[in-house]
């Protein structure tokens, strides 16, 4: 009797750790402001995406391309209509902008970042591409605050909730 209640309380620890304990990398983007994730994704390497906002200035998307290595992020291209206020001068990178179907092209940035964060701007038209559909990161966090994009060990518990609230 003694023995079953032993062996009982080891699975009930094993079940717990597995369910509670941050296990599964998990692609995350976070209200800042609240602290609450809104979105998730699985995680594998080479897994692409992109972000696009309207610039404030010449009023044309740009695209911001990534892709997950070893739980970064790695910018490898950019693409927009024209240089304006705010844009990057890419000369640091040593990469050459190539113009192509009307946009400029910026390859090869490899860029690596454990994380970044989006101000999800009120007419920018935020918007993350993945897994063939677009969001607006305004249906996220409320325009005027920031959106944080990690890659985060989350629970099972976590994501079984996370995954029954959408």
């Amino acid at each position: 009797m003694k023995a079953n209640r032993i062996v009982f309380s080891i699975i009930a620890i094993v079940i717990a750790i597995v369910f509670f304990i941050p296990l599964v990398s998990m692609f995350t983007i976070t209200d800042v402001q609240t602290g609450k994730i809104v979105f998730t994704d699985r995680v594998f390497d080479n897994k692409e995406f992109y972000t696009s906002f309207i610039h404030s200035v010449n009023r044309m998307p740009v695209n911001e391309y990534y892709r997950i290595i070893d739980d970064y992020f790695v910018v490898y291209k950019t693409t927009f209509y024209s240089y304006g206020a705010g844009m990057p001068d890419f000369d640091d990178y040593k990469q050459k902008p190539v113009l192509k179907d009307g946009m400029v092209h910026i390859d090869n940035l490899n860029i690596k970042m454990d994380s970044f964060s989006i101000f999800v701007g009120t007419i920018a038209n935020h918007s993350l591409y993945i897994n063939d559909k677009k969001y607006l990161l305004s249906s996220f966090v409320e325009p005027g605050k920031s959106a944080a994009f990690k890659i985060k060990k989350v629970s099972l518990y976590a994501l079984l909730r996370r995954l029954n609230h959408e």
